[in-house]
């Protein structure tokens, strides 16, 4: 870390350069003795990086930013709060801290947080950022998470940890026992601090096989932002041995879209089915990960087009959990049908449909973008139709 980035005078180029193109200021020579080109053009890109992600880290001054996959890999200030929401206590400890987003959020709704980073310099980032925000009710510890757990001989309400699901390479990883650290091979060692684990996975990992690899899963988040999954999150209760509950959540702006059920609940459930009516559903995308998809035509009162196509229909509108659209028309899946549409340019998507949407929009020379709508899908005849509609909200 370089404590010269937060002089006022190196600030204030970097707010006033925050349009500026990178490449082209690579080439130039910092007008600063202490700050290479190279860390303003970091800072100005982490920055940038933040404007939507972290407001209110973009909206303070003197911010020290990580570096831009690390601020890529953090998560936001929207699901930092939502993951708030599920803690409680007086103490918690991050053991994967890193810039130090989710703690953030953590300190708010508990009373002793600590931020627990091994990499020297993200640990000395956060601190100078917390001090700057005047945050007190952190204690940072440099050093590896586990160790820090081994050794500490006080318990805790909450652990939280998100291990990296990157190797040393650089590359990605999927599963569990293949992240750092591996917490499978660590489970006894959380219990004995805590009894209750919060964990947060990519948005990749296999419901089932988490569960099977995990012990005492009380819940399971599906975290979406605006409609698009970005975490997984585990609750662990040392003792619980039950069915988890599973919760799909959308967050869009200051709301959430909750689906909330058991597996049992999906197996049992007798969805009905229907050829297209007046209105089509496109589940959200935290919906869709969890597979609820039986549960989610018995529920919400709507029909499904196909067994395997997860699509939608009703007579009348109801509240949806994801897209609603009104159905213009529906014709067979042939180009002279689909050209009697008068359409130049459409949104297109697929579900349970054998051609991909490039090769939909090259057969049928339709340009992207417009209000209308074209869904490519199967009905409960197994026909190939083209679904014409226009989007409600």
């Amino acid at each position: 870390m370089n404590d010269a980035i937060l002089h006022a005078d190196v600030q204030a180029f970097i707010t006033a350069n925050l349009t500026k193109d990178i490449p082209t200021l690579l080439f130039q020579k910092s007008p600063f003795l202490k700050v290479s080109t190279k860390e303003l053009a970091g800072q100005i890109e982490a920055k940038l990086k933040s404007r939507k992600k972290l407001p209110t880290w973009f909206s303070l001054e003197n911010i020290y930013y990580a570096n831009k996959l690390n601020i890529s890999q953090t998560s936001s200030e929207q699901t930092a709060t939502y993951k708030s929401s599920i803690v409680n206590g007086d103490s918690l400890a991050d053991i994967t801290a890193g810039f130090g987003v989710d703690i953030h959020a953590f300190g708010r709704k508990i009373k002793r947080v600590f931020h627990v980073e091994k990499n020297p310099i993200l640990s000395k980032i956060a601190q100078s950022n917390f001090d700057t925000m005047g945050i007190g009710n952190i204690d940072f510890v440099t050093g590896d998470g586990i160790e820090f757990l081994t050794k500490i001989a006080q318990k805790f309400d909450w652990i939280y940890i998100d291990p990296s699901r990157r190797t040393n390479t650089n590359k990605k990883v999927y599963f569990l026992s293949d992240c750092e650290p591996d917490i499978t091979g660590h489970l006894n060692l959380l219990f004995s601090k805590s009894d209750n684990i919060l964990i947060k996975t990519g948005p990749l990992l296999d419901l089932t096989t988490g569960t099977r690899q995990l012990t005492h899963v009380k819940e399971i988040h599906i975290v979406a932002l605006e409609n698009d999954v970005k975490e997984v999150l585990w609750v662990l209760a040392y003792g619980f041995n039950e069915e988890p509950t599973i919760k799909a959540v959308n967050l869009i702006k200051s709301q959430e879209a909750i689906f909330e059920f058991l597996l049992s609940e999906e197996k049992a459930a007798v969805p009905t089915f229907s050829l297209p009516r007046n209105f089509l559903y496109e589940p959200n995308a935290a919906l869709l990960k969890s597979g609820a998809f039986k549960l989610i035509s018995a529920r919400l009162h709507v029909h499904k087009l196909h067994t395997h196509s997860h699509l939608y229909t009703s007579e009348i509108h109801q509240n949806f959990q994801g897209r609603s659209f009104k159905i213009r028309t529906v014709v067979a899946y042939n180009k002279k049908a689909i050209q009697k549409l008068g359409l130049t340019k459409a949104n297109i998507t697929t579900r349970n449909f054998p051609d991909g949407v490039a090769t939909i929009r090259k057969k049928l020379k339709l340009k992207d973008g417009g209000t209308d709508y074209l869904f490519f899908t199967r009905n409960l005849e197994n026909k190939l139709i083209v679904i014409s509609c226009y989007r409600l909200f």
